[in-house]
Protein backbone atom coordinates (compact mmCIF):
# COMPACT_ATOMS: atom_id res chain seq x y z
CA UNK A 1 0.00 0.00 0.00
CA UNK A 2 0.87 3.49 -1.26
CA UNK A 3 2.45 5.93 1.64
CA UNK A 4 1.28 9.18 0.04
CA UNK A 5 -1.89 10.37 -1.67
CA UNK A 6 -2.10 11.56 -4.94
CA UNK A 7 -4.50 14.07 -6.34
CA UNK A 8 -6.35 11.38 -7.73
CA UNK A 9 -7.82 10.16 -4.25
CA UNK A 10 -9.58 13.09 -3.00
CA UNK A 11 -12.80 11.88 -3.74
CA UNK A 12 -12.12 8.35 -2.70
CA UNK A 13 -10.08 9.45 0.25
CA UNK A 14 -12.71 9.20 3.35
CA UNK A 15 -13.25 12.60 4.95
CA UNK A 16 -15.34 14.02 7.95
CA UNK A 17 -15.96 17.90 8.23
CA UNK A 18 -16.23 18.28 11.69
CA UNK A 19 -17.15 21.69 11.83
CA UNK A 20 -20.20 23.05 9.24
CA UNK A 21 -23.23 24.94 10.17
CA UNK A 22 -25.58 23.56 8.41
CA UNK A 23 -29.16 25.41 9.11
CA UNK A 24 -31.53 24.82 6.58
CA UNK A 25 -33.88 21.53 5.86
CA UNK A 26 -33.05 21.08 2.08
CA UNK A 27 -30.41 18.33 1.59
CA UNK A 28 -29.29 18.50 -1.82
CA UNK A 29 -26.14 19.43 -0.17
CA UNK A 30 -26.06 16.38 2.03
CA UNK A 31 -26.61 14.11 -0.83
CA UNK A 32 -24.08 15.76 -2.69
CA UNK A 33 -21.27 15.08 0.21
CA UNK A 34 -21.92 11.65 0.53
CA UNK A 35 -21.14 10.92 -3.01
CA UNK A 36 -17.88 12.36 -2.17
CA UNK A 37 -17.60 10.83 0.92
CA UNK A 38 -17.89 13.51 2.98
CA UNK A 39 -19.23 13.19 6.35
CA UNK A 40 -20.62 16.44 7.53
CA UNK A 41 -20.47 16.97 11.63
CA UNK A 42 -23.16 20.44 11.60
CA UNK A 43 -22.25 22.04 14.72
CA UNK A 44 -25.17 23.93 17.07
CA UNK A 45 -24.20 27.76 18.01
CA UNK A 46 -25.76 29.76 20.92
CA UNK A 47 -25.99 32.26 17.91
CA UNK A 48 -28.39 35.15 18.17
CA UNK A 49 -29.88 34.77 14.50
CA UNK A 50 -31.36 31.57 14.90
CA UNK A 51 -32.79 29.72 17.83
CA UNK A 52 -31.42 26.64 19.51
CA UNK A 53 -34.31 25.02 18.71
CA UNK A 54 -34.96 25.25 15.34
CA UNK A 55 -31.27 24.51 15.11
CA UNK A 56 -31.95 21.20 16.49
CA UNK A 57 -34.62 20.52 14.40
CA UNK A 58 -32.72 21.22 11.65
CA UNK A 59 -29.97 18.81 12.90
CA UNK A 60 -32.31 15.95 14.11
CA UNK A 61 -34.13 15.89 11.14
CA UNK A 62 -30.95 15.71 8.69
CA UNK A 63 -29.20 12.72 11.10
CA UNK A 64 -32.33 10.70 10.75
CA UNK A 65 -32.59 10.76 6.97
CA UNK A 66 -28.84 10.45 6.50
CA UNK A 67 -27.61 8.53 9.47
CA UNK A 68 -24.18 7.76 8.02
CA UNK A 69 -23.46 11.45 6.63
CA UNK A 70 -24.95 14.01 8.82
CA UNK A 71 -23.98 14.03 12.82
CA UNK A 72 -24.59 17.27 14.76
CA UNK A 73 -23.28 18.82 17.62
CA UNK A 74 -25.58 20.71 20.03
CA UNK A 75 -25.56 23.62 21.84
CA UNK A 76 -27.45 25.54 25.04
CA UNK A 77 -29.12 28.70 26.03
CA UNK A 78 -26.06 29.94 27.91
CA UNK A 79 -28.19 33.58 28.46
CA UNK A 80 -30.22 31.44 31.16
CA UNK A 81 -27.69 31.19 33.15
CA UNK A 82 -29.25 33.05 36.59
CA UNK A 83 -32.20 31.08 36.67
CA UNK A 84 -32.64 28.90 39.32
CA UNK A 85 -32.84 25.57 37.38
CA UNK A 86 -30.03 26.74 34.64
CA UNK A 87 -28.29 23.46 35.95
CA UNK A 88 -31.53 20.66 35.64
CA UNK A 89 -32.79 22.77 32.61
CA UNK A 90 -29.17 22.46 30.88
CA UNK A 91 -28.58 19.23 31.69
CA UNK A 92 -32.05 18.00 30.75
CA UNK A 93 -31.67 19.05 27.43
CA UNK A 94 -28.79 17.96 26.97
CA UNK A 95 -29.70 14.51 27.73
CA UNK A 96 -32.41 14.95 25.27
CA UNK A 97 -30.16 16.15 22.58
CA UNK A 98 -27.75 13.02 22.79
CA UNK A 99 -30.77 10.65 22.81
CA UNK A 100 -31.73 12.23 19.50
CA UNK A 101 -28.02 11.69 18.22
CA UNK A 102 -26.18 14.29 19.01
CA UNK A 103 -22.48 13.61 18.98
CA UNK A 104 -21.56 16.51 21.81
CA UNK A 105 -21.85 19.88 22.88
CA UNK A 106 -20.84 23.05 21.61
CA UNK A 107 -20.17 26.79 23.94
CA UNK A 108 -19.32 29.89 22.50
CA UNK A 109 -17.29 33.07 22.24
CA UNK A 110 -20.68 34.65 23.94
CA UNK A 111 -19.55 33.44 27.10
CA UNK A 112 -16.90 35.67 27.96
CA UNK A 113 -17.25 38.35 25.75
CA UNK A 114 -21.32 39.06 25.93
CA UNK A 115 -22.71 37.46 29.55
CA UNK A 116 -22.86 39.83 32.13
CA UNK A 117 -24.30 38.93 35.69
CA UNK A 118 -26.48 40.87 37.84
CA UNK A 119 -23.48 43.57 38.67
CA UNK A 120 -22.19 44.03 34.75
CA UNK A 121 -19.61 41.48 35.63
CA UNK A 122 -18.95 39.39 32.62
CA UNK A 123 -19.17 35.56 32.70
CA UNK A 124 -16.41 33.79 31.68
CA UNK A 125 -16.28 29.68 31.07
CA UNK A 126 -14.63 28.85 34.34
CA UNK A 127 -17.37 30.65 35.97
CA UNK A 128 -18.75 28.34 38.64
CA UNK A 129 -21.92 28.52 37.59
CA UNK A 130 -20.94 26.21 34.25
CA UNK A 131 -19.16 24.01 36.74
CA UNK A 132 -22.03 21.27 37.12
CA UNK A 133 -22.65 20.94 33.25
CA UNK A 134 -18.91 20.44 32.71
CA UNK A 135 -19.02 17.85 35.52
CA UNK A 136 -21.81 15.75 33.60
CA UNK A 137 -19.86 16.25 30.29
CA UNK A 138 -17.01 14.76 32.08
CA UNK A 139 -18.78 11.98 33.53
CA UNK A 140 -20.59 11.05 30.65
CA UNK A 141 -17.70 11.47 28.34
CA UNK A 142 -19.55 13.71 26.11
CA UNK A 143 -17.26 15.95 24.12
CA UNK A 144 -17.47 19.35 24.41
CA UNK A 145 -16.68 22.03 21.74
CA UNK A 146 -15.41 25.26 22.74
CA UNK A 147 -15.00 28.73 20.60
CA UNK A 148 -13.69 31.24 23.23
CA UNK A 149 -12.43 34.77 22.39
CA UNK A 150 -12.23 36.12 19.12
CA UNK A 151 -8.29 35.60 16.97
CA UNK A 152 -5.75 37.21 18.64
CA UNK A 153 -4.72 39.81 15.28
CA UNK A 154 -8.33 40.16 15.56
CA UNK A 155 -8.42 41.19 18.46
CA UNK A 156 -9.63 44.84 18.58
CA UNK A 157 -12.36 45.31 21.12
CA UNK A 158 -9.87 45.08 23.14
CA UNK A 159 -9.13 49.14 22.07
CA UNK A 160 -12.66 49.83 21.61
CA UNK A 161 -13.90 48.65 24.76
CA UNK A 162 -11.63 47.97 27.03
CA UNK A 163 -13.82 46.37 29.86
CA UNK A 164 -14.30 43.09 27.77
CA UNK A 165 -12.29 40.75 28.69
CA UNK A 166 -8.73 40.49 27.33
CA UNK A 167 -8.23 37.50 24.98
CA UNK A 168 -4.90 36.79 27.50
CA UNK A 169 -8.18 35.99 29.83
CA UNK A 170 -10.13 34.10 27.37
CA UNK A 171 -7.64 31.70 27.21
CA UNK A 172 -6.60 31.39 30.97
CA UNK A 173 -10.38 30.97 31.44
CA UNK A 174 -10.43 27.72 28.97
CA UNK A 175 -6.74 26.30 30.78
CA UNK A 176 -8.63 26.88 33.94
CA UNK A 177 -11.29 24.15 32.70
CA UNK A 178 -8.87 21.70 31.49
CA UNK A 179 -7.51 21.78 34.33
CA UNK A 180 -10.71 21.30 36.43
CA UNK A 181 -12.18 19.18 34.36
CA UNK A 182 -9.40 16.71 33.19
CA UNK A 183 -11.47 13.54 31.98
CA UNK A 184 -13.58 16.11 29.83
CA UNK A 185 -13.10 15.44 26.06
CA UNK A 186 -12.09 18.99 25.04
CA UNK A 187 -12.21 20.02 21.02
CA UNK A 188 -10.66 23.42 20.62
CA UNK A 189 -11.77 25.26 17.99
CA UNK A 190 -10.16 26.94 15.42
CA UNK A 191 -7.05 25.63 16.82
CA UNK A 192 -8.24 26.35 20.14
CA UNK A 193 -7.74 30.14 19.56
CA UNK A 194 -4.41 29.77 19.48
CA UNK A 195 -4.02 29.49 15.96
CA UNK A 196 -1.24 32.46 15.91
CA UNK A 197 1.72 30.37 16.99
CA UNK A 198 1.97 26.34 16.85
CA UNK A 199 4.10 26.70 19.85
CA UNK A 200 1.45 27.64 21.92
CA UNK A 201 -1.15 24.89 20.69
CA UNK A 202 1.36 22.27 21.39
CA UNK A 203 1.91 23.41 24.77
CA UNK A 204 -1.68 22.67 25.95
CA UNK A 205 -1.85 19.40 23.75
CA UNK A 206 1.36 18.51 25.84
CA UNK A 207 -0.50 19.43 29.31
CA UNK A 208 -4.25 18.21 28.36
CA UNK A 209 -4.63 14.69 27.32
CA UNK A 210 -8.15 15.19 26.40
CA UNK A 211 -7.37 18.49 24.71
CA UNK A 212 -7.72 18.48 20.94
CA UNK A 213 -8.10 21.07 18.48
CA UNK A 214 -10.42 21.57 15.09
CA UNK A 215 -7.93 23.97 11.99
CA UNK A 216 -11.69 25.37 10.79
CA UNK A 217 -11.37 28.54 9.67
CA UNK A 218 -7.56 29.01 9.93
CA UNK A 219 -6.37 27.50 7.35
CA UNK A 220 -5.03 30.94 6.33
CA UNK A 221 -2.93 30.42 9.55
CA UNK A 222 -1.83 26.99 8.29
CA UNK A 223 -0.44 28.88 5.47
CA UNK A 224 1.39 31.75 7.22
CA UNK A 225 3.31 29.32 9.97
CA UNK A 226 4.08 27.45 6.80
CA UNK A 227 6.08 30.48 5.23
CA UNK A 228 7.58 30.72 8.50
CA UNK A 229 8.97 27.62 8.91
CA UNK A 230 7.71 24.78 6.79
CA UNK A 231 9.63 22.25 8.83
CA UNK A 232 8.23 23.20 11.98
CA UNK A 233 4.24 22.95 10.57
CA UNK A 234 5.23 19.21 8.83
CA UNK A 235 6.58 18.28 12.33
CA UNK A 236 3.03 19.58 14.05
CA UNK A 237 1.32 17.97 11.90
CA UNK A 238 3.22 14.47 12.65
CA UNK A 239 3.15 15.24 16.40
CA UNK A 240 -0.23 16.00 16.72
CA UNK A 241 -1.57 13.85 14.21
CA UNK A 242 -3.83 11.91 16.93
CA UNK A 243 -5.25 15.19 18.19
CA UNK A 244 -6.43 17.18 15.06
CA UNK A 245 -9.55 17.34 13.45
CA UNK A 246 -10.09 19.19 9.87
CA UNK A 247 -13.25 21.49 9.94
CA UNK A 248 -14.12 23.92 7.11
CA UNK A 249 -16.77 26.17 9.40
CA UNK A 250 -18.59 26.62 6.06
CA UNK A 251 -21.97 28.03 6.78
CA UNK A 252 -25.47 26.48 5.05
CA UNK A 253 -27.74 28.79 6.07
CA UNK A 254 -30.59 30.58 3.87
CA UNK A 255 -31.04 33.94 6.29
CA UNK A 256 -27.52 35.67 5.16
CA UNK A 257 -27.43 39.47 5.72
CA UNK A 258 -26.12 39.63 2.08
CA UNK A 259 -28.73 38.99 -0.58
CA UNK A 260 -26.67 36.89 -2.56
CA UNK A 261 -25.98 34.91 -0.11
CA UNK A 262 -29.77 34.10 0.50
CA UNK A 263 -29.91 33.90 -3.17
CA UNK A 264 -27.25 31.46 -3.35
CA UNK A 265 -28.29 28.61 -0.60
CA UNK A 266 -31.99 28.89 -1.74
CA UNK A 267 -32.07 28.33 -5.28
CA UNK A 268 -28.54 27.02 -6.30
CA UNK A 269 -27.98 25.00 -3.44
CA UNK A 270 -25.44 23.46 -6.02
CA UNK A 271 -23.52 26.10 -6.73
CA UNK A 272 -23.04 26.28 -3.07
CA UNK A 273 -22.17 22.84 -2.36
CA UNK A 274 -19.46 23.22 -5.22
CA UNK A 275 -18.30 26.16 -2.96
CA UNK A 276 -17.71 23.79 -0.13
CA UNK A 277 -16.60 21.21 -1.84
CA UNK A 278 -13.80 23.32 -3.57
CA UNK A 279 -12.24 24.32 -0.26
CA UNK A 280 -12.41 20.97 1.16
CA UNK A 281 -10.44 19.66 -2.00
CA UNK A 282 -7.79 22.64 -1.31
CA UNK A 283 -6.87 22.38 1.75
CA UNK A 284 -7.18 18.08 1.58
CA UNK A 285 -4.44 18.61 -1.22
CA UNK A 286 -1.99 21.11 0.33
CA UNK A 287 -2.08 18.44 3.49
CA UNK A 288 -2.06 15.30 1.55
CA UNK A 289 0.26 15.80 -1.98
CA UNK A 290 2.99 18.94 -2.86
CA UNK A 291 0.67 19.93 -5.36
CA UNK A 292 0.80 23.73 -5.83
CA UNK A 293 -2.09 25.40 -4.86
CA UNK A 294 -3.14 28.93 -4.83
CA UNK A 295 -3.10 30.57 -1.16
CA UNK A 296 -5.28 31.72 1.30
CA UNK A 297 -3.73 35.57 1.81
CA UNK A 298 -6.38 36.81 4.72
CA UNK A 299 -3.52 37.88 7.22
CA UNK A 300 -0.43 37.50 5.41
CA UNK A 301 -1.73 39.50 2.51
CA UNK A 302 0.90 40.85 0.55
CA UNK A 303 3.56 38.54 2.59
CA UNK A 304 2.51 35.48 0.81
CA UNK A 305 2.82 34.14 -2.54
CA UNK A 306 0.08 33.64 -4.39
CA UNK A 307 1.34 29.88 -5.01
CA UNK A 308 2.27 27.21 -2.77
CA UNK A 309 3.86 24.09 -2.47
CA UNK A 310 1.58 21.04 -0.68
CA UNK A 311 3.54 19.95 2.68
CA UNK A 312 2.99 16.33 1.63
CA UNK A 313 1.90 14.58 4.54
CA UNK A 314 1.63 10.55 4.76
CA UNK A 315 -1.36 9.18 4.30
CA UNK A 316 -1.73 7.61 7.91
CA UNK A 317 -1.37 11.54 9.25
CA UNK A 318 -3.92 12.65 6.50
CA UNK A 319 -6.71 9.80 7.27
CA UNK A 320 -6.40 10.88 10.76
CA UNK A 321 -6.46 14.49 10.64
CA UNK A 322 -9.40 14.37 8.02
CA UNK A 323 -11.14 11.36 9.09
CA UNK A 324 -10.14 8.75 12.14
CA UNK A 325 -9.88 11.28 14.90
CA UNK A 326 -13.39 12.72 14.42
CA UNK A 327 -14.99 9.26 14.31
CA UNK A 328 -13.25 8.10 17.47
CA UNK A 329 -14.58 11.04 19.00
CA UNK A 330 -18.05 11.62 17.99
Amino acid sequence: MKDYYSSADFIKSPKYDAHVHYHTFADLFVRKAKKANIRLLSINTDFDFLSIDKQFEISQFHHQHHPKTFDFICTFDSLAFASTTFTEDTVGYIKKCMEAGARGVKIWKNIGMNLKNETGQYIMADDPVFTPILEFLEKEKIPLLAHLGDPLKRWLHKYLNPEVPSYEQQIVARDRILERHPGLIFIGAHFGSMEWNFAEVAKRLDKFPNFYIDISSRFDYIIEQTLKDRNIVIDFFRTYQNRILYGSDFFVFPHYSRRWLNLLCEYFPYLLYIDFFQKIKKHWLFLATDKVIKTEKIITKSESPEYMEGLKLSKTIVDRIFYENAAILF
